[in-house]
């Protein structure tokens, strides 16, 4: 048995980095847990108007308060490589050094306008743990997001990569008709995997969000949830198998 202490943070994304990067490295600092997670998208805004040069320096400054205070982040941003953009989830260990990163898989339609779709399923280990992120539609494979088939990702890393726990890193707006359907669906996929799934989402001022931010238990039960409008964090030891 593992104990880990995870800090998730729902937060509202900017679209500039500008703005969000100072929230980022504060809330960081100020942490007091393993592993502190943050929404999808939550450094450079949900847009891939970003530019290369400062989003790697800012991913340095990341990993400087990472290493200062001995706490590990899983941080969404996005990211360019051979010109093509990616929304991804980059791991920072709390040495500092990057433990790798996960592009989102199953990007929406609309995200493929401009995001082209990761190639690989990565599990990492760190504080003992072995842990996979995803990214939004990555769990939901949404009707109405594009006709794409379900890979199953929650399944395939606990029961193919023996994760432990699932981070989902998540910006899924306010659309109600998508509530139930957002609910469920992560308590059954928590529930098939026998994994707990810590999902943080990026808060909306326009109004009350789809899905809240919390923890899943493996049975598929809600350990914690946050109000589902406003900026939230919480903290929260999980012991895992």
């Amino acid at each position: 048995m593992a104990t880990l202490r995870i800090t998730g943070v729902q937060m509202e994304v900017k679209p500039a980095k500008k703005d969000n990067l100072p929230r980022i490295l504060n809330l960081i600092e100020h942490a007091d847990c393993d592993i502190i997670v943050f929404p999808s998208m939550a450094l450079t805004g949900y847009n891939s108007d970003f530019s290369d040069t400062r989003t790697e320096e800012a991913w340095e400054k990341i990993a400087a308060e990472c290493r200062k205070i001995y706490t590990s982040a899983i941080v969404g941003t996005g990211a360019r490589r051979d010109g093509h953009g990616y929304i991804e989830a980059l791991v920072f260990g709390d040495d500092g050094e990057t433990l790798g990163y996960h592009d989102m898989l199953v990007p929406t339609e609309k995200d493929r306008t401009w995001a082209r779709p990761g190639d690989e399923l990565t599990v990492f280990n760190d504080h003992n743990v072995t842990f996979g992120c995803l990214i939004a539609n990555d769990v939901w494979v949404a009707p109405g997001m594009g006709p794409y088939p379900d890979p199953r990702l929650t399944y395939q890393l606990a029961h193919t990569h023996g994760a432990q726990v699932i981070f989902h890193l998540n910006h899924s707006g306010i659309d109600p008709q998508y509530r139930d359907y957002y609910d469920s669906n992560l308590r059954l996929r928590a529930r098939e995997a026998r994994c707990p799934i810590v999902t943080v989402n990026a808060t909306d001022p326009r109004g009350r969000l789809n899905v809240p931010s919390g923890v899943i238990s493996a049975e598929g039960e809600w350990i914690h949830k946050v109000e589902p409008q406003g900026e939230h964090t919480f903290t929260l030891d999980l012991d895992l198998e």
